[in-house]
């Protein structure tokens, strides 16, 4: 795998292992499995991540307002009306009649931006990104976990409990975590890693671990996550190191020698193929200018594991210090990107409970809470109940700041790994961006 560029704190976890060892040489595997390799073409593993975001939504905030050319007339509700009738009926109505869905390309709006919440940033993901609107959840659903991901019984709200007449599921990640078509064989991590910023997920993992289809309230359990970027890395990375190598005590220890007497047996080796000696080149080099873009950090930065570097805690569940929920985003990414790239799990959920409110010249956080003494802008549950302008306002700038700072980061740092098929790791993932609710505390037409 390379990375095409790498922060500090990329490096940081890189540096437990996945950054120095060296890339993938198919030309030294056994002669009989690199000829089925050949034979069958190499293929990169699959990976599934589900991103959700909590509270209300503003639902028109997520779909253009500014009609490209040849579009014609805006829809009631102020947005861009789609009169592309897909081919097939996509439903029947109440009274039995058809109904059609509509398309568009995503990337007829490329001149503007998607939508208030996708800018412009987001035109090279155009001819890979789906953009759905008219997903309904069952009425009466109001707050809720792992609704988007299929557990559509379990709600949150004040009267709580299970839904009548509603199924509670296993979610999907944990279905797909037991296909042998994503593991082929056991993960050496978690089959399905849970990030976030408070430990309760949108993801139900049924009580016996061998069943993955499980139904019935007393057969799932909502799955905890890692909310310290810090402790998942450990969890994650930790031994993986060569048995007895000591780590690297700090940058000024030059990695590239870490790795060159390997690099040096294998670019001798007379088994190696051209195109595989020009790997190497390349990751050597890549080692050399991460070594560079580090000069001059030792005060910062240091590779031994054992001492956490500032900045990775949350500071408390309801804490909205604009500076820590930044911070806690980049390295949650990072941990994400990383595990998902060295192979250690390959589905992951991604929990956003906390969000950067840039509202003109004003910056603020906002989280997540139920605590009644929490009544000011910060607190988003009560933003999704009050609804005003400055709500309205406030919810869409904050969706705005996931979608160009963690959703943005995420999929342009998939895109920069390359993969042993010489297309990148989200080349080869499916990304999911859900909600909990739409407008206020509905479940209509889930921006999803």
């Amino acid at each position: 795998m390379r990375f095409k560029r790498s922060s500090r704190r990329l490096f940081l976890t890189g540096a437990g292992g996945a950054v120095l060892a060296l890339p993938f040489l198919p030309s030294l595997l056994p002669r009989a499995l690199r000829k089925s390799v050949e034979a069958q073409g190499m293929s990169a593993p699959k990976r599934f991540v589900g991103m959700k975001t909590y509270n209300g939504a503003p639902v028109l905030d997520f779909y253009p307002r500014q009609a490209p050319p040849g579009y014609g007339t805006h829809g009631s509700d102020g947005t861009v009306r789609v009169d592309n009738a897909l081919p097939e009926a996509t439903g029947r109505h109440q009274n039995g009649t058809t109904y059609f869905g509509h398309a568009a390309p995503l990337s007829d709006f490329a001149a503007t931006g998607l939508s208030n919440i996708f800018g412009t940033s987001f035109n090279r993901f155009h001819d890979q990104m789906l953009m759905l609107r008219g997903l309904d959840f069952m009425p009466n659903f109001n707050h809720n976990h792992g609704g988007f991901l299929g557990n559509l019984g379990l709600r949150t709200n004040g009267v709580g409990g299970v839904l009548p007449g509603a199924q509670i599921n296993a979610t999907i990640d944990y279905v797909m975590s037991r296909s042998a078509a994503v593991y082929p064989t056991p993960p050496e991590g978690p089959r399905v890693l849970h990030l976030g910023s408070r430990t309760n997920t949108c993801s139900y993992a049924p009580v016996d671990p061998t069943s993955p289809l499980a139904v019935g309230r007393d057969s799932v359990q909502q799955a905890q996550a890692f909310t310290n970027p810090r402790v998942a890395f450990d969890a994650l990375f930790e031994g993986r190191m060569p048995s007895g190598e000591p780590r690297p005590p700090s940058v000024s220890e030059r990695l590239v020698d870490r790795v060159l007497e390997d690099y040096r047996r294998a670019h001798e080796s007379r088994y190696i193929s051209a195109a595989d000696r020009r790997l190497l080149d390349q990751h050597m080099t890549h080692l050399s200018e991460l070594e560079a873009r580090l000069g001059g950090m030792e005060s910062m930065v240091t590779c031994d594991t054992s001492s956490p570097p500032s900045g990775l805690e949350t500071g408390g569940e309801f804490d909205v210090s604009v500076p820590q929920i930044v911070d806690f985003w980049d390295d949650m990414v990072d941990v994400l990107v990383l595990a998902l790239a060295c192979d250690v799990t390959r589905i992951a959920t991604f929990d956003v409970t906390k969000m950067v409110i840039q509202d003109g010249g004003d910056e603020f956080g906002m989280g997540d809470s139920e605590n009644p003494n929490s009544a000011g802008r910060s607190n988003w549950h009560l933003q999704a109940h009050n609804w005003d302008n400055n709500a309205r306002r406030w919810l869409g700038a904050g969706m705005r700041w996931v979608a160009e700072h963690v959703a943005i980061r995420m999929l342009e740092r998939m895109d920069e790994v390359e993969e042993i098929d010489g297309n990148s790791l989200l080349h080869h993932s499916m990304v999911l961006w859900g909600n909990e609710l739409s407008f206020n505390h509905l479940c209509y037409s889930m921006p999803t």
